[in-house]
């Protein structure tokens, strides 16, 4: 049997649902990218396509069974009674890869931009006959804020109008961007960042291999969101936190820390590092600012906020990666000069 780490409370006002015979047709899985909805939602939709196999009713989690027929069928992208509704490839190339292994497999460039009204209509058919297998028919979009504005009207009218035994399991990261009448004819079901603790089982459980100090790194750096965490997961984010730290704390007055991480971060198989130090070095500033004790100086916040714009459009922008680097160091630098004067 697999169980779900973290998000107690969700499983629990799902599961209550469903035994008591009052589970909604439409449930809106709300809350920041990288906290796991979508896997939830996985979670649920195999729940729900294996609902007749005897379970105890006692509101607790799914009990799922790895070996039953709904979860072998949803592991092989070929359940009959599932829809999972998500970004394709922008290519016919890309579109293929996404057949063959799942568009997951895709990266972020190598996706449209949204989800079209073509693939809401393609539900149709779902609906057009009964259940195959399953006593339910799940739809998982993920997720729902990429709606292009003709799909969102079309999945309203199957909403206001649901298919018989239908769960639809909307993924939203910004659910107040959603049409209220879409918001309005779904349950809203929240899910909060996990602690320290459930993002530990996490990252054990898909990086078994990581050391003490890098999965320390990442449970900081994930602030209760494994998504976020697992970007950085082959970074070497806790060397790159620990010369941060450096810099901050003895200003590099010889800029010998900052002219080694620019030139390391700028060589292109260093990519995902240089992406994790951007999404990094404003947080480890603010800790810092925090860990003085004092009240934060107005030169301090103005540091802190130049280094979170240039850290936000270095990438779109496609500024010089070592430049940006040193820039970052020579900011963190002068708070460790700042303090020395205070």
């Amino acid at each position: 049997m697999t169980s779900f780490i973290g998000h107690d409370k969700a499983q629990r006002i799902f599961r209550q649902s469903f035994d008591k015979g009052t589970l909604h047709h439409a449930w809106i899985l709300a809350g920041p990218k990288g906290l796991g909805k979508a896997g939830f939602a996985k979670q649920a939709a195999q729940f729900l396509l294996d609902s007749d196999i005897q379970r105890p009713s006692d509101g607790g989690g799914f009990d799922l069974d790895d070996e039953s027929q709904g979860a072998k069928l949803l592991a092989a992208r070929s359940h009959p009674d599932f829809r999972l509704v998500q970004r394709g490839g922008k290519t016919d190339k890309e579109e293929k890869k996404a057949r063959e292994e799942g568009v997951d497999s895709l990266e972020e460039h190598e996706l449209k931009r949204n989800i079209s009204i073509a693939q809401i209509r393609d539900l149709q058919s779902l609906f057009a006959t009964q259940a195959s297998i399953s006593t339910y028919r799940v739809v998982v979009i993920d997720a729902i804020d990429d709606l292009e504005r003709g799909g969102a009207n079309a999945l309203l009218k199957n909403l206001e109008e649901p298919p018989k035994d239908t769960v639809f399991l909307l993924v939203s990261h910004a659910p107040e961007r959603l049409l209220p009448t879409i918001r309005s004819r779904c349950q809203i079901l929240r899910f909060d960042p996990l602690d320290d603790d459930q993002m530990r089982q996490v990252l054990s459980s898909v990086a078994p291999k990581l050391e003490e100090t890098e999965l320390n790194a990442l449970i900081a750096a994930g602030e209760g969101s494994p998504g976020r965490a697992l970007q950085y997961v082959d970074a070497g984010l806790a060397e790159l936190e620990n010369l941060a730290r450096d810099i901050m704390r003895t200003g590099d007055k010889s800029n010998q820390i900052k002219n080694d991480l620019a030139r390391k971060l700028s060589l292109k198989a260093a990519t995902l590092r240089y992406q994790a130090f951007l999404a990094r070095a404003p947080s480890l500033m603010a800790q810092h600012i925090k860990s003085t004790g004092n009240k934060p100086s107005g030169n301090a916040i103005e540091l802190w906020r130049e280094a979170s714009d240039l850290a936000a459009m270095a990438s779109p922008k496609a500024l010089d990666n070592q430049a940006v680097i040193f820039r970052l160091g020579s900011l963190m630098g002068s708070l460790a000069q700042r303090d020395e004067r205070a």
